[in-house]
């Protein structure tokens, strides 16, 4: 599963078939609830506008300073604010709990609604910021889907998004061309 990031940074889809189709998913209900849980928010009610432009100004941070980070350059100083601006809107205390046979320390927000959204996505990037490997943020390299992936395997060789869909896509069209076919029928993609 792609970290809470590169999935709001993916929300502006693009069609991978080459069929120049697009879609903001943050206007998207249905695809906005499943992003929301991930971030541990209950789905309803979903953002107003205002919280939605909030998430599109994000994404387009984070798409920046990701992108900076592919070509081995840190991520713009505003940027940078913009994503402590989050962490700072979205603040935590700490909690020690009791369970399982021992104590443990837990984090809780103390923001709801849009604001610990916008702290949980934020959060997911700064983690990469401080501990993760930039050298693996990777875009798709099916030039018509664009995506933005961690690549976690071993040997540092993802090429895709999805090898089912944009890995797949590309074999056959490669394979069609080199056998005089046509181009692939388009597939649903979710």
């Amino acid at each position: 599963m792609d970290p809470l990031w590169a999935e709001l940074i993916n929300s502006d889809w693009h069609d991978y078939r080459g069929g120049g189709g697009r879609e903001d998913r943050i206007e998207n209900p249905k695809w906005l609830s499943q992003f929301l849980m991930r971030c541990g928010v209950a789905p309803r009610p979903l953002p107003g506008p205002a919280g939605r432009e909030a998430l599109r100004r994000l994404r387009a941070v984070l798409r920046r300073s990701a992108t900076a980070l592919m070509a081995g350059e840190a991520p713009g100083r505003r940027d940078l604010e913009a994503i402590n601006r989050c962490l700072a809107d979205a603040p935590f205390t700490r909690r020690v709990a009791a369970g399982g046979g021992g104590v443990a320390l837990e984090l809780v927000l103390r923001a709801d609604g849009i604001a610990r959204i916008l702290g949980e996505v934020a959060a997911s990037f700064a983690e990469l910021l401080a501990t993760g490997d930039p050298t693996r943020i990777k875009v798709c390299a099916n030039r018509d889907c664009g995506w933005f992936v961690y690549d976690e395997s071993r040997n540092r060789t993802r090429r895709w998004c999805e090898s089912t869909e944009c890995g797949n896509l590309i074999k056959v069209r490669r394979y069609r061309q080199r056998h005089g076919g046509s181009k692939p029928s388009p597939q649903a993609r979710s």
